[in-house]
């Protein structure tokens, strides 16, 4: 029995399954007959009609003798007869094509670093399992997949399987295992004739080969030979141990056996077939001899298929040996297929050689074609020459306006006897006496040259003519061949440019490593003898550059646009007709000691404005008056409460005192005060509170009252028994469990939050005293009213407690005057006031569905369907976009300091990235209506866990922010 999982398009798990329970679930996994292909592995599943697994995207399989799974991406899904079937194949094969590797180039380096460094480059998620192959890899990888680099490493002699890590309901790990070859050599051994194996295919001996000749890597053409390496000085002897005789000075390698079966018959015996087979990459000797005899190992014979059912599911590519005596075969091979049927426990194994498909022709005419490669590289040094000039008439064809490219060779251009390239010649004619204007590359650079026409015949006279050098090969670049157009970023010395006007004209300078721009008088008269004759000429200076210049690395330090006291500088923008505004000045009036400037028209800051100075919003000038203006940042209205709905996690408190508060009484006092102010009470209201705290057991949370005994009802920080054995102290924390308190039951920030939670929600009744509802008691201005409303409904004593509103008249009068001290804490409100909360938090009727479902945030509107999206806090943005879950849309979750989570889902546009770091209140993004959702609104959350593994870590908002 097979665990199999069913996995989203997330690939997360959404239900499992024990084999058992399918009506069909069969594997196939396939060495394939090409060795740059990676494995063929697919998966074929049938089971009843199942709602929750009829999109699924996923299907992983565990065959239980492993700890990994194999996963496989559904290709196609059908829904018969209240049956579903899919259809699947090897995820890995297709997830990592879709990964680019840019430009990764190792120099005779291991497997395992190439492979880790294709990972790192492409910044998939895949890691290295096991690697065997102790190889080395020089090659090149640029802008390809990283299926196809595994192919290509595959086909320098290793073979790759896939697998995944499945920790709780989603993937944990994905893993890339290299071997030098998949399986085991194996001590099982097949006869041929037994039940257990069958023959399924003979292929005829058409192209057997009992006879190879090995060629070995190439030596340079440019001298004129074309001679490969060749085995004949190595000698095998099947005494030593090789697997074959061969003795030296023969360049061929045999199996007499095989030559005698199925040889040539000549003359009364059999010669051997003989083929030629080239590797182009090995340099040994002894390693050529030993690759030929490995392809002639499996060209020798007939190529037979077999099939078992005796072998287990972990036998793909395990080696054993095949054994028939009446045809005389004797030898190892791979079980290249198993066909694992997980319904009824058969596994179908197929051995010996694989012939699916033209794979077997594609082989051997691999071989046999390089009998051709042979001959082409048989050449002789006339040969060799004859081609030099060939390549050269195919560069010297005329182009489209009569031009051609001459490559040059040393012999040619008459400096050496080697036929390399010596130079790139480019004319403007068919031939050399047909043109005048040449260019010239070769290791000195580029030059030009030019003749009368028919002055130069031959490619010497082009050599040797004079040029003049445009570009060196280290970068110098001659100026002398700039004719027109605009200069960006050129260092100029010494050079003065000048524009000329009617009646004055404007000089450029750049002179001892400074630049102006000056503005010249038009004048024949100057006195040159009168020590200030520049004064008659020279006016204003417009800008200036000013710093240091290092002629070495040719680099300035310093620059500056200088405007001189009583000039206007201005940045100007034309209408088209002859007149023109300012965008940008400085005025006359400004000075090195008080700098000013202007700007004029509307304008957007794209990053974050800091202003050292006040700005305030009603103090803006407006056309000379001073007029109340709307301010806006990151599209939020900026007004007298900053724009924004403070929360502070429930309390409103930063942790923070006010230097006056010292004591440790009035610090407990100061974090009720703050937790109030913070949540929207009135200061009144805030002062009641403490009234009516100092009455019950002086902010004391262990304190008993009255001989263990509560009051009626309960007060507000008052306990009967820290121990928990009063009923007083059971009363409160089984409300606190009601209420969703999760902190320290004896701090003030969980008593406050059940204050908050249970005032509204039944311990508030409004009397004819006191005809107060909640929401109006934290409005109420007037100490005394607020001190008695709360001692009426809280405390409901047989006598008055008047003393209570002293007290809070006390308080109010010492806090009232002590700012909040600033501070980080604290989440604001997502979107900008007013705001509705149109779905609690929790269970509720899908307005989608119509199902109960547990809606994990609270939704939150304002009237405007495309309100900016704000971050609640600070922190780092972990999710962008709308790969997470399809229900939310376009979803963003930023992850904060303290731990939480905050989600933003159903954005229309999403402003930030992954790994972007985002103070509170910035705009993330706008509302929107992405992902399933009767409207626009903001679906908001906080949670604890990233991925949440049940709705227990998704935490109310209300708990944070007050809304």
């Amino acid at each position: 029995m097979s665990n199999i999982l069913f996995l989203d398009k997330m690939q997360q798990v959404i239900r499992s399954y024990d084999s058992d329970e399918f009506m069909e679930c069969v594997q196939t996994k396939e060495i394939t007959t090409n060795a740059s292909e990676l494995m063929n592995d697919t998966l074929s599943v049938s089971l009843p009609f199942d709602e929750t697994i009829k999109d699924a995207s996923y299907i992983a399989v565990n065959d239980t003798k492993k700890q990994e799974f194999s996963l496989y991406r559904i290709l196609a899904t059908k829904d018969e007869n209240d049956l579903l079937s899919f259809a699947t194949k090897n995820f890995a094969v297709d997830e990592l094509d879709n990964f680019i590797i840019k430009d990764i180039r190792p120099q005779n380096r291991s497997f395992s670093y190439v492979i880790n460094q294709l990972l790192s480059d492409s910044g998939c998620d895949w890691v290295l399992g096991v690697c065997e192959p102790i190889k080395t890899v020089s090659s090149t990888f640029y802008y390809t997949s990283m299926r196809e680099a595994l192919k290509a490493l595959q086909d320098l002699g290793a073979e790759f399987t896939f697998s995944i890590e499945i920790t709780g309901n989603k993937i944990t790990k994905k893993i890339i295992n290299c071997y030098n070859q998949i399986g085991k050599i194996t001590n099982k051994r097949f006869e041929y004739g037994d039940e257990v194996l069958k023959i399924d295919h003979q292929q005829d001996r058409t192209n057997i080969v009992t006879a190879l000749i090995g060629r070995g890597k190439g030596e340079e053409v440019g001298d004129g030979y074309g001679r490969r390496l060749e085995f004949s000085d190595v000698e095998w002897r099947k005494s030593n141990g090789n697997p074959l005789d061969k003795p030296k000075g023969q360049n061929w390698i045999e199996y007499p056996e095989m030559t005698k079966e199925y040889g040539i018959p000549s003359n009364g015996k059999m010669l051997p077939r003989k083929t030629v087979v080239v590797f182009d990459d090995v340099e040994d000797a002894s390693e050529l001899l030993q690759k030929t005899y490995d392809k002639l190992a499996y060209y020798c014979r007939p190529l037979v298929q077999f099939s078992t059912e005796i072998l287990g599911s972990d036998s793909i590519g395990n080696t054993v040996s095949i054994h028939r005596g009446d045809r005389n075969y004797h030898y190892q091979t791979r079980v290249f297929k198993v066909v694992t049927d997980y319904v009824n426990g058969r596994v179908q194994a197929s051995l010996g050689d694989n012939l699916s498909g033209n794979s077997l022709n594609r082989q051997l005419s691999q071989v046999q074609s390089n009998i051709s490669d042979l001959d082409n590289n048989k050449m002789t040094f006339y040969d060799s020459t004859e081609i030099g000039k060939f390549q050269d008439d195919i560069m010297r064809g005329a182009g489209a306006n009569g031009g051609s490219i001459y490559m040059v060779n040393g012999i040619e251009a008459g400096v050496s006897q080697s036929r390399e390239t010596y130079e790139q010649v480019f004319m403007d004619g068919p031939k050399i006496q047909d043109s005048q204007y040449f260019m010239i590359q070769n290791n000195a650079g580029i030059s030009f040259k030019q003749c009368k026409k028919g002055q130069w015949t031959t490619i010497q006279d082009v050599h040797k003519g004079k040029s003049t050098t445009a570009w060196t090969l280290d970068g110098t670049f001659n100026a002398s061949f700039i004719a027109a157009g605009i200069l960006a970023g050129v260092l100029i010395q010494g050079v003065v440019i000048k524009s000329i006007g009617s009646n004055s004209f404007f000089q450029s300078v750049l002179s001892n490593g400074a630049f102006s721009i000056e503005q010249y008088k038009e004048t024949s008269n100057v006195d040159y003898k009168n020590t200030n004759w520049q004064n008659n000429i020279h006016g204003g200076k417009v800008g200036e550059f000013i710093g240091t210049y290092d002629g070495n690395t040719r680099k300035a330090n310093g620059s500056a646009l200088i405007n001189y006291p009583g000039y206007i500088f201005s940045i100007n923008q034309d209408n088209g007709k002859g007149t023109s505004t300012p965008v940008f000045q400085v005025p006359s009036n400004s000075t090195y000691d008080n700098p000013k400037f202007k700007l004029f028209g509307k304008g957007t800051i794209y990053d974050d404005l800091e202003i050292k100075g006040n700005l305030t919003a009603n103090s803006l000038k407006v056309n000379g008056r001073l007029e109340t203006k709307e301010l806006y940042v990151n599209g939020v209205k900026i007004d007298t409460n900053g724009g924004g709905n403070s929360g502070g996690g429930g309390t409103g408190w930063n942790g923070k005192y006010p230097p006056e508060i010292t004591s440790d009484r009035d610090k407990r006092y100061w974090q009720i005060w703050a937790m109030a102010i913070g949540a929207g009470f009135s200061k009144q209201a805030a002062a009641a509170l403490l009234g009516n705290a100092q009455g019950e057991s002086d902010a004391n949370p262990t304190a008993d009252e009255s001989n263990g005994a509560p009051g009626f009802g309960y007060g507000v920080w008052q306990w009967t028994d820290s121990s928990g054995a009063s009923s007083g102290r059971v009363y409160m924390i089984n409300l606190m469990t009601r209420a969703g308190v999760t902190d320290n039951p004896d701090t003030i920030t969980a008593q406050f939050k059940l204050l908050m939670w249970h005032a509204p929600n039944g311990q508030w009744i409004a009397t004819s005293y006191y005809p107060y509802s909640w929401t109006q008691f934290m409005t109420l201005t007037d100490i005394n009213t607020a001190a008695q409303a709360f001692v009426s409904n809280f405390e409901r004593p047989l006598n008055g407690h008047p003393e209570r509103s002293t007290w809070a008249q006390e308080w109010y009068d010492k806090f009232v005057n002590l700012k909040i001290p600033s501070g980080s804490g604290g989440y604001i409100a997502p979107i900008s006031s007013p705001i509705t909360v149109t779905s609690e938090m929790g269970w509720r009727t899908s307005p989608i569905t119509g199902a109960q479902e547990f809606h994990n945030a609270i939704d939150l509107v304002n009237g405007n369907p495309t309100t900016p999206i704000l971050a609640s806090g600070d922190g780092q943005v972990v999710q962008a976009g709308s790969n997470y879950f399809d229900w939310y849309g376009n979803y963003t979750v930023i992850k904060h300091a303290d731990g939480l989570y905050t989600g933003y889902a159903h954005q229309s546009r999403i402003d930030v990235s992954v790994g972007q770091n985002v103070k509170k209140g910035q705009q993330i993004g706008l509302m929107g209506a992405t992902g399933p959702v009767t409207g626009p609104h903001l679906h908001f959350q906080f949670m604890d866990e990233y991925w949440p593994s049940s709705s227990a870590h998704f935490k109310n908002p209300r708990d944070y922010i007050k809304f």
